[in-house]
């Protein structure tokens, strides 16, 4: 099954992001070749399946996150937005609401990269994704990015205590863990691949990079939990920056949904005071113009074109309306063993 996807749809008006929408030019050709690697895992075996999966627009989001990629490459951001919604899915559908379900996948994910065989899709396609990944790159970015991927894997233990208790998180305690299985550290960690600003660790490790990075993370959650509001409501799902604004407040719905568009609109303006200081003088004085110029292709091929992307897919894919997903296949069909 293969549909047009056509141009991206227009986001709403007034755009709250003061950076210029770009897109991979390789992007249609993704969009054709990119149900194969989820196949080859024994995911889309129907027709149901390969339908959901196309509403998400994967192709879409990844070449919005990675305008300079093509070819390979993309279709590498490709399958890790691909393997991102599947681990959500399978989360939502089977396994998400009782932590040591969720601890046992987690552990299963993580044993996928030490070069066993999995019988599990998703630790099959993880170990995949994660060997493509790193190669050829240099030692710091690898163990940055294994210590992003295991906090975002960990993390996702706490929501399941939470819905397994019935007792929702308080907002405090939400945005912590929310910042973690929102999982924008490894997007930004591929983006520094794709788009050639790899940092050192010295320079990753520079303040205002840090509050950027916080801030594209509080984006991306305030934008998320909005657009992500009725997906969640339908299935019961409590814990969603909106209804935590509810709950902690006293608000009513529209009173929190407004409380979550001004925290969205405050954590972009710390973003580009933050860049601001960066960039300035006093900040990077002590660092040569090789390393100066590197920051700046980080700070724009890697946080902005984050927080671009996820905007901009966010209001135009169609994955948080309609059918809810079919069940994710636990173990994968022996007709689908692919040979390494």
């Amino acid at each position: 099954m293969s549909v047009d996807p056509g141009p991206p749809a227009p986001v709403q008006t007034p755009d709250p992001v003061p950076f210029p929408r770009r897109i991979s030019p390789d992007f249609r050709a993704a969009h054709d070749r990119h149900l194969a690697w989820p196949k080859s895992f024994g995911f889309l075996s129907s027709e149901a399946a390969e339908a959901h999966h196309l509403r998400g627009q994967f192709p879409l989001i990844a070449a919005m996150f990675y305008p300079n990629a093509t070819g390979s490459e993309l279709d590498l951001g490709v399958d890790q937005q691909s393997w991102y919604f599947l681990f959500d899915d399978a989360l939502d559908e089977e396994w998400g609401r009782s932590p040591e379900r969720v601890r046992h996948l987690v552990g299963l994910v993580k044993e996928g990269t030490s070069g066993e065989a999995s019988p599990l899709p998703l630790a099959g396609a993880f170990a995949d994704m994660r060997r493509r990944s790193c190669q050829d790159m240099p030692e710091d970015w690898i163990q940055r990015s294994a210590a992003h991927w295991s906090s975002y894997l960990d993390h996702h233990v706490h929501e399941a205590r939470s819905r397994q208790t019935g007792a929702p998180m308080s907002l405090s305690t939400y945005l912590r863990v929310r910042r973690h299985t929102i999982g924008v550290a490894p997007v930004v960690d591929l983006a520094e691949r794709l788009s050639s600003c790899v940092l050192p660790d010295h320079l990753y490790a520079l303040p205002h990079l840090s509050v950027m990075r916080e801030m594209t993370k509080t984006f991306i959650i305030c934008d998320n939990d909005i657009v992500s509001l009725e997906k969640d409501t339908a299935l019961g799902e409590r814990n969603n920056l909106v209804l935590c604004l509810e709950r902690d407040h006293g608000l009513s719905r529209a009173e929190a949904i407004d409380q979550a568009l001004r925290r969205r609109a405050e954590a972009l303006e710390l973003f580009t005071g933050a860049h601001r200081a960066l960039l300035g003088a006093t900040a990077t004085s002590h660092l040569d113009p090789a390393e100066r110029d590197l920051l700046q292709r980080y700070c724009t091929e890697a946080l902005r074109t984050t927080i671009r992307g996820a905007y901009d897919w966010h209001h135009a894919s169609t994955r948080y309306h309609g059918q809810s997903a079919p069940p994710v296949p636990l173990t994968r069909p022996r007709s689908q063993d692919r040979s390494s």
